[in-house]
């Protein structure tokens, strides 16, 4: 078998021979016949799990011997763990709320944002005046109708484009009359599949022609260097680029020193938001992710991520029994705050909503190439924040 060593991960195959587990949840890329590969794996007691397309790639649990076999087959080019994927941000509770809104004539109207997340709660500022999900997909349990069983995702969301219909209009979102396509990819531990996500990236590409997504909001990361998972992220975003959607990923939640960030962050395709603390005075936020490699152009953008105020979310409401749609109570609190870079990167998700709904012909290089011009460095180090903090009054009419 360990004569394909280059076709397995050597922390998967260190496993096999401690043989650790009984079966594998795996990530299995294939060079071609795809198919031939789905039929060996349920032919040898195999379940397979996810297809990406797009990515060549399947998600499987299989039985170490299975592993063996397939190492074989010159279909098989690569097999590795499926990794995990971790929401950023830490939640706080604080009376210092940072509202990110304000009176632009631009509000995101008819531009789609796909959000992969731990899903969104049915909340009035999502709903009224118009209903914003457009799309729910429960890669999970398979529900049909929104819930969040952590709280992050619906948060995200009503940064983005929350009506303020709680608040009177006051912690509205950027990007207000924006459409979300919601992926539940992450479960209430803020824990995801990495195939689960290519998954809801595969499916947003199928839908973004029909839908007008024009934004892949991405707001977690990958606490490891793993090349293999990557370049399967690289190669998904290249073809989120070609049909013309942008991806948008946090720097991470590693405290601010140098060399920190890594994982998506450091693709080349995409945009790579930190966060910064502006709720008082201009300061590094502790757990914002930091680049030394001065050959990297990361992050590109920064923003506030410190005691912004969101929508809230009953962890516990779940949207449908035996078939039958469930209707949620009346939330108590409807808004908390949450810091995390995760916010950051929901704030330039909606600015780039703005410019979209301004100029919908603007390709990726446009969009990153005004971001920069508008940009201010601030009083901290550029590791941490790239080319500086959006100037609204520069990029917006």
């Amino acid at each position: 078998m360990f004569s394909f060593k280059n076709k397995i991960d050597f922390r998967l195959k260190q496993s096999l021979e401690m043989n650790i587990y009984k079966n594998y949840r795996v990530i299995i890329q294939c060079k071609n016949l795809q198919k031939n590969i789905e039929k060996r794996i349920q032919s040898g007691g195999g379940k397979v799990i996810r297809y990406i397309n797009h990515c060549n790639i399947i998600s499987a649990s299989i039985s170490s011997n299975l592993i063996r076999r397939l190492l074989e087959y010159p279909e098989v080019e690569f097999i590795t763990f499926d990794s995990f994927a971790f929401l950023c941000g830490r939640s706080v509770v604080s009376s210092n709320r940072a509202y990110i809104g304000d009176s632009y004539k631009l509000t995101g109207k008819n531009i789609g944002i796909a959000l992969i997340d731990s899903g969104v709660y049915p909340h009035p500022d999502l709903l009224i005046p118009r209903n914003k999900i457009k799309v729910f997909v429960d890669m999970l349990e398979g529900y049909k109708y929104p819930y969040d069983d952590n709280g992050h995702g619906t948060f995200i969301a009503g940064l983005i484009s929350g009506s303020g219909q709680m608040s009177e209009g006051r912690f509205r979102g950027i990007a207000e009359n924006s459409d979300l396509y919601c992926y539940k990819v992450f479960n209430s531990m803020g824990r995801a599949y990495v195939s689960d996500i290519l998954s809801a990236i595969d499916d947003a590409l199928g839908r973004s022609s029909k839908d007008n997504i024009k934004i892949l909001c991405l707001p977690f990361e990958i606490l490891e260097h793993d090349n293999f998972i990557n370049n399967c992220f690289s190669v998904s975003f290249k073809c989120c680029i070609h049909k013309g959607i942008f991806p948008v990923v946090p720097s991470g939640s590693i405290e601010c020193k140098e060399e920190t960030m890594m994982g998506l962050a450091l693709i080349k395709e995409c945009i790579t938001v930190a966060g910064i603390d502006i709720s008082n005075e201009i300061k590094e936020f502790k757990y914002s992710s930091s680049n030394g490699n001065r050959k990297l152009d990361k992050p590109e953008i920064a923003a506030n991520c410190v005691d912004l105020c969101s929508l809230n979310t009953n962890k516990n409401y779940i949207s449908e029994r035996a078939g039958k749609k469930l209707y949620p109570q009346t939330l108590e609190e409807p808004y908390t705050s949450y810091s995390g870079t995760s916010c950051a990167v929901a704030y330039i998700c909606g600015i780039c909503a703005l410019l979209l709904e301004n100029n919908p012909s603007l390709t990726f290089k446009d969009l990153i190439s005004l971001i920069k011009v508008s940009s201010e460095l601030v009083p901290i180090s550029k590791s941490v924040q790239g080319n500086g903090v959006i100037n609204i009054n520069k990029l917006l009419p």
